[in-house]
């Protein structure tokens, strides 16, 4: 099934929480609106061109880009201290594709190496020692969500 030629995914056909990988960032989302929902800066800087997005099953699919769909809350999402809250729809580049559990680990401990922010974590080296064990995709997301 190719996404970028039917145009949208569904919540459903991802398992919730995910990963998202861009550059050496990462985030967790934990449902399909906190995926799609941002700010019209994120956009503008890029969040989410060439971000990965990995399941907690595994199933992982490129994002090229999103496109902006409407404003989200009061006012159409608009709020004069803080910049424009949006929803997006986003581009696919290409199918949903499978990771390993060590794939997946090897993007999460790339993080820690390559984002100094990981290393100011109190319980840094415990975090890492327990998600080279971890046994699964959704584990790893469980502890670096904590």
């Amino acid at each position: 099934m190719n996404f970028e030629t039917r145009g949208k995914m569904t919540a459903n056909e991802l398992t919730f929480p995910v990963v998202c990988f861009h550059r050496h960032l990462l985030r967790v989302r934990n449902d399909w609106d906190a995926l799609v929902t941002t700010t019209t800066a994120g956009v503008k800087n890029g969040m989410f061109d060439n971000m990965l997005v990995v399941d907690s099953n595994g199933k992982a699919i490129r994002v090229k880009s999103a496109r902006k769909l409407h404003g989200v809350g009061l006012f159409w999402g608009f709020n004069p201290m803080v910049d424009r809250r949006i929803k997006v729809e986003l581009v696919y580049d290409g199918d949903l594709f499978p990771m390993t559990v060590d794939e997946v680990r090897n993007l999460v401990l790339g993080s820690f190496k390559n984002r100094h922010g990981w290393q100011t974590r109190g319980d840094f080296d415990e975090l890492k020692t327990v998600v080279e064990k971890a046994p699964t995709v959704a584990e790893i997301i469980r502890l670096v969500t904590s």
